[in-house]
């Protein structure tokens, strides 16, 4: 009788492992929605398996000490063993992926980041150059006495705008990637790293562009 309840226990662990397989990718939902149903298998998969062990295993124990009755006693008191077992390595399985899921998306934020500030130190580039003539006209007008002083200052007051908007774009890029260091640090993720590195470059093209733009503005023609 020992041998045949625990047979069952066996075969029971085997079924479990065979319905609580990881589902196959439905393509009807989003990536996100079969991640989270293959870690919802998986978790379940962890506390049927942890329950049916404890029991075969308290079954075992029980059968060896009391026969077919001390089977049922140890398969019972196994089977809840083998559940809370099960459960807290589901748990700490499941704040892992969480873990991971929130790392995954800090990674992404400062990627983006790092290719905001490329994208702007690009348009600082190619803008610089309209600004200088732009300023190069304004100082033409200026020294031809074509528009006063006060004319000169107002038109002047645009480009001050752009160095401003540089600075700042400067001073944000620089901060996001102190964090992306200490986010590195951390973490332990290169990725963050690589995610500074590239905004650096970015903030260095930034302050050419800015310093160009305050040299040229430096230089006005006396009114």
């Amino acid at each position: 009788m020992f041998k045949s309840y625990l047979t069952k226990i066996i075969i029971g662990c085997f079924c479990v492992s065979l319905i609580a397989c990881t589902p196959a990718y439905n393509p009807n939902l989003s990536p996100a929605q079969n991640q989270q149903q293959q870690r919802n298998a998986q978790y379940n998969r962890t506390l049927g398996e942890g329950a049916l062990s404890g029991a075969a295993l308290g079954a075992l124990v029980g059968g060896l000490a009391g026969h077919g009755k001390g089977a049922l006693i140890g398969s019972l008191g196994g089977a809840a063993l083998g559940t809370g077992v099960g459960y807290m390595v589901a748990h700490r399985t499941e704040q892992q992926q969480l873990q991971e899921d929130q790392l995954n998306q800090q990674i992404a934020v400062a990627h983006q980041i790092a290719l905001n500030a490329n994208a702007d130190a690009q348009q600082a580039s190619q803008q610089i150059a309209s600004l200088q003539n732009e300023l190069a006209n304004l100082n033409q007008q200026i020294a031809s006495k074509r528009i006063t002083i006060k004319q000169y200052n107002n038109q002047l007051s645009h480009l001050k705008n752009q160095s401003a908007q540089l600075s700042d774009k400067i001073n944000y890029y620089s901060d996001q990637s102190r964090q992306m260091r200490q986010y590195a640090q951390v973490s332990h993720d290169q990725r963050f790293e690589q995610n500074a590195q590239t905004t650096d470059k970015a903030v260095d093209r930034l302050k050419y562009a800015e310093n160009i733009l305050v040299n040229a503005m430096n230089n006005q023609p006396a009114g």
